[in-house]
């Protein structure tokens, strides 16, 4: 397999040269990008911040609204200009030859916009432009949703929602998909987290993000299996730039605690810059007690969580380089139900390191990127406190991932841009402790694919396709009475969408798009006690890869005042995998059995969301989401698919000083619809309303700033049960939770 992966890069290499039809020997040119960044009246903006997101370079603008980025290499580039108080905006930007000249003129805005989405396209746009369905979550948004899982951070999104396992497990559900059918990337790696089970969330921190973008729908063609609901994509801010002047440091420290649970946690970031050299480093921490309800606290639901992260790069005209490393640890109480197993202490702790190595070169009129990375997630899973320190491990799980995408981005043909590339994974997986729920395995990926994208004015086309070969090795193993074998699926993914801009902020957008997913070794050879789930499972070495033709139609407004989407979706999936019930029961355990099987399922579903700034201070929220999930071969609801939700909310700001900025009051409320339609297996809790309030303001500390954001979560602290709860037969859900947090720059 390394060879292989040699094999991937040299060829790259190879077709880049081919494609350039230059001597690898000439140092590539490069030029300057600069301009001035002015407001409707002509009036300069300063400290507006320009990116170019895929060369890793950033700056400011001075004073006077000029800015300069040096040693740009060739290319086509989206570049993004944004600043507080008004509309982003993305150009592409062809480098060619000469230093290029960019002017840009920004319209006031009342929004707090996306700068940039770089997950749903390979050229850097827009969100408005993006083809897909996607959503942005950031700034002072990103920090109020703050939580210790991903899931719950992104829930309030449009189609977002969490299946949760208590405060420290939940994994986010898109239209109605969750765990090995949508994709979690941390700053663009792929994530594999044996996410296949219940209790298994994905291990990323959120804190020390710059945003989190949401790809709603298939995404396999530039991402492969797996990519099938969604993908999410945890972005970390770009490395700082020195831009050719002086060094600097600076960092970020921030502090908070929330009530329920009594849970402190802090964050601390620390970057700089030195002439062409960047650098970053992140901790994070939490700790909690137990979950408080409005009937009580959830014995054994505490948490602990840490982790850190580092980054160091260089870039100039001859490309960039960018190497990172992250860890994160995790330990994870599980309350279970006291009528079954009254003072019971089970507990996980899970290990999750990455590193990644990420190159650029820029060969011609194109730019070759090589994206390398290693993932190493072990879990360990305890019956019992105390079981730790006698080594006593119930069940564990360690994967290692290793994995390379290089692609060649190859130079403005006409209108079009785009991109060719290989991907490679790795995983190896072995199993340990006393139980056993799969066998050790060792899988291979091969995914080669196309991506192109054509601007025509106010059309705008993009479109892809891509080729998979997977390859699954399982081992023997006597506990679930299974010889060593081999399996394999091969599958063709694509995508087309168009995007009309029916006048400067108003769009109409269109997507077709085809998406698979490999079945996991769970679900090819689990023959046991599955304790996440409460049920004896048995896989299906038969089973097929599942396969997805998903329809998305949208229209889009962002103006001066108002951000608003309303879209429909169908997906429909073929050989969709699911567990059946036999009516039979494991004579030991006393569990049913459960039959995976496969059939076919569709999801169709409506997602609108509203954002009107009736005045500078006076901003009013709204939306309703709802997926309609059915299997098709059974005529049943499919599991796990939330119930419509409707949620409303208003903001005021006041007017900041000399001293006070900022000042914010907020009051959002949240229905959520009892689920009519229902798996014969599954229990629906009844309707019920959320109201949460915060407050925030910001203070000058001499040259440094300090804000201060106060939220009450579930205000009158309601008694529910989310109908994604996990928890949902036998516990309620959190009851009001006080949450303070301070940061500061320095």
């Amino acid at each position: 397999m390394k060879s292989f992966f040699l094999a991937a890069v040299f060829s790259a290499v190879a077709i880049a040269n081919a494609w350039a039809a230059v001597p690898v020997d000439v140092p590539p040119p490069a030029f300057n990008l600069s301009g001035r960044v002015t407001d409707s009246t002509g009036a300069p903006i300063a400290n507006a911040n320009v990116v170019i997101q895929e060369a890793h370079r950033s700056t400011q603008t001075d004073e006077r609204g000029n800015y300069l980025l040096r040693d740009v290499p060739e290319g086509t580039w989206g570049v993004s200009y944004a600043a507080i108080g008004y509309r982003p905006t993305v150009l592409r930007v062809t480098v060619r030859g000469a230093d290029q000249v960019r002017n840009v003129v920004l319209a006031p805005s009342l929004l707090e916009l996306a700068p940039i989405q770089v997950t749903a396209t390979p050229l850097a746009t827009s969100a408005l432009e993006s083809p897909q369905p996607l959503s942005v979550l950031q700034g002072a948004a990103l920090q109020a949703a703050q939580a210790p899982s991903l899931g719950a951070v992104l829930e309030g999104l449009p189609g977002m929602r969490s299946f949760s396992t208590g405060n420290g497990i939940a994994k986010p559900v898109i239209r109605g998909l969750t765990g090995n059918r949508v994709l979690i990337l941390d700053n663009g790696q792929r994530m594999e987290t044996q996410q296949f089970g219940d209790e298994h969330g994905p291990n990323v921190e959120t804190a020390t993000a710059e945003r989190i973008e949401v790809i709603r729908g298939p995404a396999s063609v530039l991402y492969g299996s797996d990519a099938l609901g969604g993908v999410i994509n945890v972005v970390q801010r770009e490395l700082p730039d020195a831009g050719g002047g002086r060094g600097f440091v600076r960092g970020n420290l921030s502090g908070g605690y929330s009530s329920n649970g009594e849970m402190p946690e802090g964050g601390l970031l620390l970057e700089g810059a030195t002439s062409s050299i960047g650098f970053r480093g992140t901790l994070s921490g939490r700790t909690a007690g137990d979950i408080s309800t409005p009937r009580g606290d959830l014995f054994n639901s505490g948490l602990d969580m840490t982790g850190g992260s580092a980054a160091v790069g260089t870039r100039g005209g001859w490309g960039s380089l960018v190497a990172s490393y992250t860890q994160r640890d995790e330990r994870l109480e599980i309350h279970e139900d006291p009528e079954e197993e009254f003072g019971a202490t089970p507990f996980q702790r899970v290990r999750a390191n990455r590193a990644t190595v990420n190159g650029a070169l820029s060969v011609g009129r194109s730019r070759l990127e090589v994206d390398l990375s290693y993932e190493r997630n072990r879990r360990r899973e305890f019956e019992e406190r105390g079981a730790e320190s006698a080594g006593e491990v119930a069940l564990g799980l360690l994967s290692e991932n290793y994995m390379a995408n290089v692609h060649l981005h190859h130079g403005a043909i006409g209108a079009a841009s785009g991109v060719i590339g290989v991907q490679v994974m790795r995983t190896d997986f072995e199993k340990f402790g006393e139980e056993t729920l799969i066998p050790g395995s060792q899988t291979d990926n091969l995914g080669v694919y196309a991506f192109e994208q054509i601007d025509r004015g106010r059309w705008q086309f993009s479109a892809g396709a891509r080729l998979d070969y997977r390859e699954l090795r399982n081992d023997d193993d006597n506990d679930l009475g299974l010889l060593a074998g081999e399996q394999s699926w091969t599958a063709v993914t694509g995508n087309f969408g168009v995007l009309y801009r029916v006048a400067e902020p108003v769009a109409l957008v269109a997507n077709l798009g085809r998406g698979f997913r490999a079945p996991s070794s769970f679900e090819l050879f689990s023959n046991g006690v599955h304790e996440g789930t409460a049920r004896f499972e048995i896989g299906n070495p038969d089973l097929k890869e599942e396969t997805s033709f998903n329809t998305d139609l949208a229209l889009r407004i962002q103006s001066r005042a108002l951000q608003a989407e309303v879209g429909v979706f169908a997906n429909l999936i073929d050989n969709y995998i699911n567990p059946r019930p036999t009516g039979q029961f494991d004579a030991e355990s006393g569990l049913q059995i459960f039959d995976i099987v496969q059939g076919d399922a569709s999801l169709v579903g409506i997602e609108a969301a509203l954002e009107y700034h009736a005045s500078r201070q006076l901003h009013l929220l709204g939306g309703v989401d709802f997926t309609r999930g059915q299997n098709t071969t059974t005529d049943q609801p499919l599991a796990f698919v939330a119930p419509v939700r409707v949620n409303g909310g208003v903001r005021w700001e006041g007017r900041s000083g000399r001293t006070v900025m900022a000042p914010t009051l907020s009051l959002k409320a949240e229905y959520n619809a009892k689920q009519g339609r229902l798996d014969p297996d599954d229990f629906a809790p009844d309707a019920y309303t959320l109201v949460h309030a915060g407050a925030g303001v910001a203070m000058m500390a001499g040259a440094n700033v300090i804000r201060l954001d106060l939220q009450v979560r579930n205000l009158f602290d309601e008694r529910y049960r989310s109908f994604l709860s996990r928890y949902k037969l036998f516990a309620d859900d959190p009851g009001r939770n006080v949450v303070v947090r301070m940061s500061t720059t320095f």
